[in-house]
């Protein structure tokens, strides 16, 4: 497992790769279904792991998705919108013009923690093998939620989302998952496993995912014209008791199959992508090499930094073009560097401070932020932080912690789509005009909520007399257009920053935990 540091390392801010965008920051999940709209051809599409909100961060590049719908697919092919999370795999459409359409959430495995191993930092999840990164020096760590802060914290049985980049290991055989991020469920809706399928058997009607057998024979299969064959990117679902132990191993008996197209967007083939990942597979003969289950192309792409070199274990983003075969042809590789500093390794958060316990320890966008190491001389000067104070914040992420080290801080202008969060009751709610008055502790703010909202805790029919979180922006009536509604007094309407904002209290996480440990 030497690959958990090189790697794995390059993970987080790395995979973050390419998959750019959306809104949302903490906030609960579950919310209003969102219906699946196809894209058109000159759509552009990106894939990676998510690494801050502003809009939203991917290696530094920030995409606007205040009006995009972020959404998780589930099993019977409807999708729920939910808000981000650092660290989470994302599949991006976008305009020509940096505007997202859609965000879709991709977690690599979720189901149950059958095995640890705390020397090597690994764990086995529904037969995938995954790997957590805690060496800030070899690239960004692993994020841990949903009351994880730690691999110490995970326990055999645990319901567990993770994602990640999947890589070839020579020496196992299979592939596995470098975790940018692990989350505690406290339930699922069902198993969901993605990877690369191997081992098909059309007569028996099975195939495999790494160390994971799969009966296809009763699942519904998407797109519906799909041909199942060796060597495609797979999403699988399956209730969670049809996830068994046989003579033979283990095995899933999965309701739907999504076989992912090169670009891995839904509705068709972009002419563009982007793609972030883990090198494997990598043939210099060729000049080819696999990065989350797509053949890479290298040919006379640019490699940035212009020193680097191409190996597996290195974290890459790769800019290039879909061919008819399903290949990217790479126009451009960004290599991941050692650099903790760079675009591909750092954590950028924009927004209005939304919970502050003094100048040095606030939230922003959900993420509970390290300002300690800043100087006040030279970053947001003659100003004093409070709630609703709009803040830049670049960042890293650390081993141990769900806190972020604040490594530059600034406090710009609110922009048109500055996303701020008020928290209050709602009342006066109008079913019909989408819209409510919160009353908070200084006054009263109009909402409105459309059906790209994420409710948590809460739903639009139970609003009136709720004590609810909103996080949105203003728009030109000033009125706050919400992308999260939720309430934090239901369990899932918790976000783990609700502890590092007052709203609620935790033994594990808080300041004064946080700060007792560094």
């Amino acid at each position: 497992m030497g690959m958990r540091k090189t790697g794995l390392a390059f993970g987080l801010a790395a995979v973050c790769a390419v998959w750019l965008v959306a809104c949302g920051g903490g906030g609960g999940s579950a919310g209003s279904t969102a219906s699946d709209s196809s894209s058109s051809s000159s759509v552009s599409t990106a894939s990676g792991t998510v690494t801050g909100f502003g809009s939203v961060y991917v290696d530094g590049v920030a995409l606007e998705d205040a009006k995009s719908y972020t959404r998780v697919e589930n099993a019977d092919g409807t999708y729920t919108n939910v808000s981000l999370k650092l660290g989470e795999r994302v599949r991006v459409a976008y305009d020509s013009s940096g505007t997202a359409s859609t965000v879709t959430v991709d977690a690599a495995v979720i189901g149950a923690v059958s095995a640890l191993d705390s020397s090597a930092l690994t764990l086995t999840v529904a037969g995938q093998a995954v790997s957590v990164n805690t060496d800030s020096t070899a690239g960004v760590v692993t994020v841990f939620g949903g009351g994880y802060t730690a691999f110490t914290d995970i326990a055999v049985s645990d319901l567990v989302e993770v994602h990640g980049s999947a890589v070839y290991s020579s020496t196992l055989g299979k592939y596995v998952v470098q975790a940018t991020r692990i989350e505690k469920k406290s339930s699922i809706s069902a198993v969901r496993v993605m990877g690369t399928l191997s081992s098909l058997d059309t007569s028996a009607q099975t195939f495999a995912i790494n160390g994971l057998t799969v009966a296809y024979g009763s699942a519904t299969l998407v797109p519906s014209t799909t041909t199942l064959a060796n060597g495609q990117t797979v999403v699988v679902w399956g209730a969670s008791g049809s996830l068994v132990t046989t003579s033979t191993g283990l095995s899933l008996t999965a309701s739907r199959v999504r076989v992912q197209n090169a670009a891995l967007a839904d509705g068709s083939t972009s002419g563009t992508t982007q793609l972030g990942g883990v090198i494997s597979s990598y043939s210099a003969t060729s000049g080819s090499f696999q990065l989350a289950g797509v053949t890479v192309k290298v040919g006379s792409a640019t490699l940035v930094p212009t020193t680097a070199t191409l190996a597996d274990g290195a974290y890459v983003q790769v800019t290039g073009t879909v061919g008819s075969d399903g290949s990217i042809t790479a126009t451009r590789i960004v290599v991941r560097q050692s650099s903790t500093s760079s675009d591909l390794a750092t954590v950028r958060l924009s927004g209005a401070i939304e919970g502050l316990t003094d100048q040095n320890s606030f939230v922003v966008r959900g993420v509970p932020v390290d300002a300690s190491g800043i100087d006040r001389t030279t970053s947001c000067v003659g100003v004093t932080l409070a709630v609703g104070t709009v803040v830049n914040v670049t960042a890293t992420v650390q081993s141990g912690t769900d806190v972020v080290l604040a490594t530059q801080l600034s406090c710009p202008a609110s922009t048109s789509y500055t996303i701020r969060s008020l928290s209050g009751t709602a009342g006066s709610v109008d079913s019909t005009a989408l819209s409510f008055v919160l009353t908070t502790s200084t006054g009263t703010q109009t909402v409105s909520w459309s059906d790209q909202t994420v409710f948590a805790g809460v739903t639009a029919a139970t609003l009136s007399g709720a004590s609810v979180v909103v996080q949105g922006y203003l728009n030109s009536a000033s009125v706050l257009v919400a992308r999260s509604i939720r309430n934090p007094s239901v369990s899932t309407g918790r976000s783990d920053a609700d502890a590092y904002s007052g709203l609620e209290s935790s033994s594990s996480r808080s300041w004064t935990v946080y700060r007792s440990r560094r």
